[in-house]
């Protein structure tokens, strides 16, 4: 008799596993298993001091540790433990691609979640993170693992989580970097520490990535809305013309 395994949903959409018995109680916040593009470890140290510097006399908030700082691609799941049996199913499903090293410029600053968190971030649209993003789903998605419905991604590192300010930074020279290779990490929450498990390379030699004709014609646009765009960002960032933002030079 074959076995067959049914399709998983897309993760997010299913009902709780478990709903507490005492509901005025908020549940303990699941840690999240996600892909990511990482800074070369000179350049985060770079971002680091000058947000550093950024925050000094602004935030009691101490910036994202160097090692910490990180591009978000594909949010897998959220889990109660490292899910580590999943892993050699995700190295068989994730080693079959083969994709050009991304480019990653990042040019301004924005408030996340809500007005909370500063991060650097990218005023003009990166298809080819957009189409490695769906490469990555499309993996997932034919080995039936886990994985958030897609998102076009908007590419962002943040700096200051709860800054709490409405005071962003003016990037004067860009932070940019080509990615060499991307990796799968477990964010233990709580505990502001990532847990790797898995890193592979780019390859320069495979194929440029597919973009859909839609998007030709936006390729030099500025980045704005979608379901991760900024809740307030730098004029720089904003297309029409609006009330200037408060700006004040990073390491100011």
């Amino acid at each position: 008799m074959q076995y067959h395994q049914p399709p998983l949903p897309l993760t997010g959409n299913t009902p709780e596993e478990r709903r507490s018995r005492y509901p005025h109680v908020a549940p303990r916040r699941k840690s999240e298993l996600f892909f990511v593009l990482k800074p070369p470890a000179s350049l985060s140290e770079e971002i680091y001091e000058a947000a550093c510097a950024h925050a000094r006399g602004r935030t009691s908030r101490k910036p994202h540790a160097p090692h910490l700082l990180h591009v978000s691609l594909l949010l897998m799941d959220e889990f109660n433990k490292p899910p580590r049996e999943l892993i050699p199913r995700i190295e068989t499903a994730i080693g079959a691609i083969r994709a050009r090293p991304l480019t990653v410029t990042l040019d301004g600053c924005a408030l996340y979640g809500g007005g909370r968190h500063l991060a650097l971030t990218s005023t003009a649209r990166n298809a080819d993170i957009g189409a490695f993003t769906r490469m990555l789903h499309g993996a997932l998605s034919r080995h039936n693992l886990p994985r958030q419905a897609f998102r076009a991604p908007s590419p962002h590192v943040t700096i200051i989580y709860g800054y709490g300010r409405r005071e962003l930074p003016t990037i004067e020279k860009p932070y940019a970097w080509l990615a060499s290779k991307f990796a799968l990490v477990y964010s233990h929450n709580g505990e502001t520490r990532h847990e790797q498990f898995g890193c592979w390379s780019f390859d320069a030699d495979a194929a440029p990535y597919c973009r859909p004709p839609s998007q030709l014609s936006l390729l030099a646009e500025p980045v704005i809305g979608g379901d991760q765009s900024p809740h307030f960002t730098t004029k720089a960032a904003i297309r029409h013309d609006g009330q200037r933002e408060t700006e004040v030079r990073l390491g100011d």
